[in-house]
């Protein structure tokens, strides 16, 4: 996928392993990309441009959950996707972790929670808001050191969901 072709303008170098890619589907994924390749920056112009703070591996999983014949995510790398993607401006790789998350996924509730709002994916947060739907899961969450990291509004929505008995 990541092979020299005429479809592709500029090597990223990651690790010191090579992957040819097009700047132009880069910068449509990628509001990074946009930026970096734009003339504003020195790299726009480079025919090879490093990439460093990632691994080959973890940068292949990012590129690959958009590139053709897209990889999905799973469990065991979602959360990794999430934080490249954040990093490197992917919305979609984060559209297509919050479709493993909502659908796929055995990720506990309470880690789905706080993942849901760390990576702003809301329709997550709602349904990971509604699965607390018993006062003793509440009540975990609540002893946990994850629920000290959530911010007010995620706060005050677990309490609606408490406080609300219709909903439950």
């Amino acid at each position: 996928m990541f092979a020299p072709s005429d479809q592709n303008d500029t090597i990223l170098d990651v690790e010191g392993k090579k992957l040819h890619v097009s700047k132009a589907f880069l910068s449509y994924h990628s509001e990074y990309f946009r930026a970096l390749f734009s003339s504003n920056y020195k790299e726009g112009q480079m025919d090879e441009i490093p990439i460093g703070e990632v691994s080959f591996e973890d940068f292949a999983l990012l590129l690959s959950s958009f590139y053709p014949n897209p990889v999905f995510p799973n469990d065991n790398t979602v959360e990794k996707l999430l934080e490249l993607a954040r990093r490197f401006l992917v919305s979609s790789a984060v559209k297509s972790a919050e479709n493993h998350l909502m659908n796929n996924s055995k990720i506990d509730n309470e880690k789905m929670l706080c993942l849901a709002e760390e990576y702003g994916m809301p329709t997550l947060l709602e349904k990971s808001i509604r699965g607390l739907d018993t006062l003793e899961k509440a009540k975990k969450l609540r002893r946990s050191e994850k629920y000290d990291q959530l911010s007010d509004k995620t706060k005050l929505k677990v309490f609606e969901r408490l406080v609300n008995p219709i909903s439950f």
